[in-house]
């Protein structure tokens, strides 16, 4: 059996853990720079208030309902996280943490402590609650996939109280018989649509379907899909995750931008922050790929009509993978001038690595005998400095350093676990 430990929205109640008197209040909390909305509380999402929103269009409903913002406090969720993640170590050793607030937990042979899977789940639940304030939701199933469906009943049933098992083929069979397709795990938009012509539109019909059919219909993730309904595990655990296949990022700028100057500045900026993760994860990149927008909500100054648009991208392929910054961000910044069109105002410059290999992976070419080991080890340098004494203490000569590019955070809440200045004081 597999269960699933999710918090619920995990960003606001990060934020209630610290301000009890908000329990109840409708919380939103915001993306980078202040600029959309990336995670709600229970009476936000009751107000309407949707995921992705634009701050500015919720504006007036957050006054008008006394909604609580909040800007993204990074550090204060990744804290809040491993704390959550090693509590469910102490209740199974095999833990996959798959994302920042929910985890899989292999429940195999560890029923002896607690006789039913309902009973470890409401442990699991209580010990979270007592010792973090962190509400969870718990669900238990023969896979990973039915253990999804079980959390979300989980949450969405009050009868379940935070906790469904779906041990039986009847718990199974209930479960499935209205759920809707569109909210199954690894069902997206297109297929939950092309599904639906099909006249298929629960987790019951799903289960059902021949198999030629779906791998024609969904390709072979659609058939391990239905198989795990079916309750063959096809999805093991990945205890150890793998490195990732690529790292990329979308920062805006905060306000538009029309000269290459200001975005080849932040260009070097948000470079420099994906390169130390690219060296953090011990790998190297092949190719870089860079991408401008402009700001679809734009209105022309004067008349009201909507700005005129851009948005392109480009990848550049590395002569020889390395993860030194001062190699990599060459080749970006080349991508950016190639791209770059004046006449608009750009909004964001997006970064993606890729072609990832390991650190260690050398291949000498006809024209190339490989990356710039003094290149590399002046990056791993810069680093440790940078870990030691913060951010930007040591930095390309390239970047002027505008204050505007790190993230805007007008509503950031103290870090309270990880700063002594921050940590609550008992008077």
């Amino acid at each position: 059996m597999v269960a699933l430990v999710d918090a619920n929205s995990f960003y606001a109640s990060c934020h209630q853990i610290f301000r009890p008197d908000l329990e109840g209040k409708p919380i939103i909390v915001l993306s980078n720079r202040d600029g959309n909305v990336v995670a709600r509380s229970k009476e936000a999402k009751e107000l309407g208030i949707k995921m992705g929103q634009a701050f500015f269009e919720t504006k007036e409903l957050v006054n008008e309902k006394q909604v609580v913002v909040f800007s993204s406090n990074y550090e204060l969720y990744g804290d809040i996280s491993a704390r959550m993640m090693s509590v469910l170590t102490q209740f199974a050793p095999d833990v996959e943490v798959y994302s920042i607030d929910e985890a899989f937990l292999q429940l195999e042979d560890y029923t002896g402590v607690y006789p039913t899977y309902k009973g470890l789940g409401q442990a699991i639940r209580t010990s979270i609650r007592q010792w973090l304030r962190l509400p969870v939701g718990v669900g238990v199933g023969p896979t990973k996939t039915l253990a999804k469906v079980a959390n979300r009943l989980a949450k969405i049933k009050p009868e379940c109280h935070g906790v469904c098992v779906l041990e039986t083929q009847a718990d199974i069979d209930e479960a499935l018989w209205g759920f809707p397709v569109e909210e199954l795990w690894g069902v997206g938009g297109r297929s939950a649509s092309k599904l639906k012509r099909e006249g298929i539109r629960t987790a019951y019909q799903l289960r059902d379907v021949n198999d030629d059919w779906i791998r024609g219909a969904m390709t072979v993730n659609g058939l391990r899909l239905v198989h795990e309904l079916r309750g063959l595990s096809c999805k093991l655990l990945e205890v150890n995750q793998p490195p990732r296949k690529s790292i990329c990022t979308e920062p805006g700028f905060g306000k538009v931008i029309p000269d290459l100057d200001n975005i080849l500045d932040a260009l070097t900026t948000h470079l420099s922050r994906v390169c130390e993760k690219l060296r953090k994860q011990e790998s190297l990149c092949g190719a870089v790929t860079v991408w401008l927008r402009t700001d679809p909500h734009r209105r022309t100054p004067g008349n009201g009509l909507p700005a005129k648009q851009y948005s392109t991208s480009v990848t550049v392929r590395l002569p020889h993978p390395t993860s030194s910054t001062l190699e990599i961000i060459r080749y970006a910044e080349s991508g950016v001038k190639a791209i770059f069109k004046f006449g608009y105002n750009y909004l964001r410059v997006g970064i993606m690595l890729t072609d990832l290999v390991p650190a260690d992976y050398r291949q000498v070419g006809v024209f190339t005998k490989g990356p710039d080991e003094r290149l590399i080890r002046l990056s791993q340098v810069m680093d440790k400095v940078n870990k030691r004494y913060g951010h930007d203490t040591l930095r390309m000569a390239s970047q002027m350093y505008n204050p505007e590019w790190p993230m805007k955070q007008k509503y950031l809440s103290p870090r309270y676990t990880t700063r002594w200045e921050d940590i609550l004081e008992v008077k």
